[in-house]
């Protein structure tokens, strides 16, 4: 027995990430080594820990996570009717958009959408390697080539 394969793109998404963690990690080592370099008052480390916790502290509680997308039926545009499953502060919700563009980089891909309901906005959502399976990711990929090309 043969299990047909969609051609569309329905891909749960894993809300934790070790690459994201590690490049968090990366880049709070650097500005750490740079403000220990820089030979600065004691209540200046002070200032800058406060404001670098506050920052941390918004970023984690406000922070919408992709937990799922699905593209849109094979008789609509690839741009158009994209359904996402946000966490949000207020739970999971599903959200309709528009793919405005993808980036494809090695270890991550960079989605841009004008979401049109619950209320319309711009998001903008980084998915890492390690967030989907090996056949997701691949799926993504051709869609983030075809998407440059199209740029082009």
């Amino acid at each position: 027995m043969t299990v047909a394969t969609s051609l569309r793109i329905d891909t749960a998404i894993q809300p934790a990430s070790c690459l994201r963690v590690l490049f968090y990690m990366s880049l709070t080592s650097a500005m750490v080594i740079l403000a220990w370099l820089a030979s600065l008052n004691v209540w200046q480390y002070v200032i800058i820990s406060i404001v670098a916790a506050a920052v941390t502290g918004y970023l984690i509680l406000s922070r919408l996570v992709l937990l799922h997308m699905s593209q849109p039926p094979l008789s609509q545009r690839v741009d158009r009717g994209w359904q996402l499953m946000i966490r949000t502060s207020r739970g999971d919700e599903l959200w309709q958009a528009q793919m405005v563009d993808v980036h494809n980089y090695r270890w991550a891909m960079s989605f841009e959408f004008d979401i049109v309901e619950p209320y319309q906005r711009s998001l903008s959502i980084t998915i890492f390697r390690d967030q989907m399976s090996a056949e997701q990711w691949r799926e993504l990929n051709i869609l983030a080539n075809v998407s440059s090309a199209k740029r082009k």
